[in-house]
């Protein structure tokens, strides 16, 4: 789960070093940063994309102080978790095609794209030319329909949290294609298959997602309408969600740090199957012995066995 103060105080201290090319340690920095005037820190906040509107809170954030934000957050009983399934309706042409073609599948379709909660605000789902990335649930109320609905399995346990935010992690940037499949995708996602596997892989028992080759939206909005394993907790996390939509730039800005981590932990592991691969071709034309690859390549191996988040082109 995210520690929210945690990522502000570390996205400030990114921020000050970013500004300053500063040294020391970043407790000082910190400090230095808590004590700038306030138009310093509003020209910061700008620059981070905070709306004028939000620079006393952008300015208290940082300060570590008391402020509306963290007041209406901490006043939410019930917010987003792992797991849960946003299901909309988009407002282009494809995707209301879409759904009326789904309707000769089951008659109730009215979903067009189906996105995973993989942390409090953070949502992963496949888009065309994009593919599997990381966005906050603001992003993903863009432009769709009014109807749009969260579903969470009433089984899930809090245990399993944990194991469902590495899985969406370990798909991400696997590109988009819609392909038969009634097994767990290895080099692709769509929207609906990706929600699948996440639940597949993160070996959550008796989900009640169907093991079709194509699994589509419409699937989900037949679970959402019929199964008794899953609950419709929309109009309890509406509050929550218009909350995340009305602090879009705080909380984008709050989760910089997490999402870059995350993109640099993948970063890292693309430029060690790169050396890994380099290696191999050395080792081909005789400039590396195979016995020297071998030990490189296991402690590689014993590096990555030890990092949190793995991928899925490993």
């Amino acid at each position: 789960m995210i520690d929210i103060r945690h990522l502000i105080s570390m996205q400030a201290t990114a921020d000050v070093f970013k500004e300053m090319n500063a040294e020391g340690s970043s407790n000082n920095v910190i400090e230095y940063y808590k004590n700038m005037p306030d138009d310093f820190l509003n020209i910061a906040g700008r620059h981070a994309g905070i709306q004028k509107e939000h620079l006393s809170i952008y300015r208290q954030l940082v300060r570590g102080e008391n402020n509306e934000f963290l007041d209406k957050l901490k006043g939410f009983e019930h917010q987003l978790q792992p797991g849960d399934l946003i299901l909309v309706t988009g407002t282009s042409t494809s995707s209301k095609t879409l759904v009326k073609l789904q309707k000769s599948i089951y008659q109730k379709a009215r979903s067009s794209h189906i996105a995973v909660i993989q942390a409090e605000f953070i949502c992963i789902d496949a888009m065309p030319e994009i593919g599997v990335s990381l966005r906050l649930i603001s992003e993903i109320i863009k432009n769709v329909e009014d109807n749009w609905r969260v579903i969470r399995l009433k089984s899930l346990k809090e245990t399993e949290f944990e194991r469902l935010n590495q899985t969406c992690i370990y798909y991400l940037e696997q590109p988009y294609a819609i392909l038969p499949s009634a097994k767990p995708a290895k080099k692709f996602s769509y929207c609906s298959e990706l929600a699948r596997k996440v639940y597949i892989n993160s070996e959550i028992k008796e989900c009640g997602i169907p093991k079709n080759n194509i699994i589509k939206p419409c699937d989900f909005d037949k679970i959402a309408d019929e199964s008794s394993k899953w609950q419709d907790i929309t109009e309890s996390v509406r509050g929550f969600i218009n909350f995340c939509i009305e602090y879009e730039d705080i909380l984008n800005f709050i989760s910089k740090i997490y999402i870059n981590g995350v993109k640099l932990n993948r970063q890292r592991f693309d430029e060690r199957k790169k050396t890994k691969n380099n290696i191999k071709k050395m080792v081909k034309k005789g400039i590396v012995k195979s016995e020297t690859a071998a030990i490189i390549n296991n402690k590689t191996d014993e590096l990555e066995s030890l990092l949190n988040y793995k991928f899925w082109d490993k």
